[in-house]
């Protein structure tokens, strides 16, 4: 087994060599970035991932440092967020019940709730979402029509068996949909709970889908771009997982850079009295989804918040963000 992983390892490397320096370069070059990967592994902590798509082999060590790499997201989500509480945000069904307030939406967790409650909340939304309750990354999520269920029973107990919720969906304010109808396009505003007890906004994106996909999750064939705090304006190009940038949507057309988000104010607002109901989880990135007429929820919120489309866009480190919130706690 051991044999296999360094293997798997070796053939990562490779790969992410050929797919994000340049596949034609010299033997003598692979070998330098090599040997740098191995220091950044070492000394900072990074991971294989970390290093090329943050492109390590082109930055001095000074600017590496300032990176949120695998040691330093560790480090934030171990020294500010309470072990056993974390449990809350990777459970949805716990998650919706204590943040209900935030959801603003109607949902029913198949495994508990009745055929009856079930029945009452198909006649009442004819179409919802399904969602696996220890999901990620947008996996296993599915839109059901009641229009095409021919038998409500067996479509319950399915359900029930996925231990999976299901979920009101969200009609999406008409300026975000526009990018891309298909999917829930989300804001993902991360929040950070200092020492006395303070909760800030301390990076944010803009989040697009592409194509027919429900999540417009980044790993999943998604679009991430930089969100400027203080004005809500898109300030970067929006950036795939494969490094590709756009200025616009490669699908819809609709203009990503210099795109103001609707409501911005009320999103931080909601963000961060989000982050002090639980208080012994300080770091969380909260994926927000606007709605008609002026309404926002809160789809989900992350503990152990991926800080790359943070990074990506821009290209820049926010260690620097954490650190002196981190040394007072």
């Amino acid at each position: 087994m051991k044999g296999n992983y360094i293997l798997q390892r070796f053939k990562k490397i490779g790969y992410m060599t050929n797919n994000f320096v340049d596949e034609k370069i010299s033997f003598p070059r692979k070998l330098i970035i090599w040997g740098d990967l191995l220091i950044s592994i070492i000394v900072l902590g990074a991971g294989i991932t970390d290093y090329f798509q943050y492109k390590f082999y082109k930055k001095k060590m000074i600017e590496k440092r300032n990176f949120i790499v695998h040691r330093k997201r560790m480090k934030i989500v171990n020294k500010s967020n309470n072990k056993e509480d974390m449990k809350i945000f990777n459970d949805k069904k716990e998650f919706n019940r204590i943040f209900d307030d935030f959801i603003s939406r109607d949902w029913l967790d198949l495994e508990e709730d009745s055929f009856e409650a079930f029945v009452e909340f198909a006649n009442k939304h004819k179409k919802f979402i399904v969602k696996p309750k220890d999901g990620s990354h947008g996996k296993g999520i599915y839109f059901v029509d009641t229009n095409e269920l021919k038998d409500l029973r067996y479509s319950f107990e399915k359900i029930a068996k996925e231990k999976a919720i299901i979920e009101e969906i969200i009609v999406q304010n008409k300026e975000v949909a526009e990018f891309n109808p298909a999917s829930v396009n989300t804001l993902r505003v991360v929040t950070f709970v200092d020492h006395e007890n303070t909760p800030h906004v301390m990076t944010a994106n803009l989040r697009v889908g592409r194509g027919q996909r429900i999540a417009d999750n980044f790993h999943h064939e998604g679009i991430a771009s930089l969100i400027d705090i203080d004005t809500g304006i898109v300030v970067t190009r929006g950036i795939d997982g494969k490094s590709q940038r756009y200025v616009v949507h490669p699908i819809s057309g609709k203009k990503i850079v210099g795109f103001e988000i609707p409501l911005w104010e009320e999103v931080k607002d909601l963000a961060k009295r989000a982050a002090l109901v639980v208080p012994t989880v300080r770091y969380v990135g909260w994926d927000v989804a606007l709605g008609e007429e002026g309404k926002i929820y809160i789809v989900e919120g992350n503990c152990a918040a991926d800080p790359d489309i943070s990074q990506l866009p821009d290209q820049e480190g926010k260690w620097n963000l954490y650190k002196p919130y981190l040394d007072k706690l």
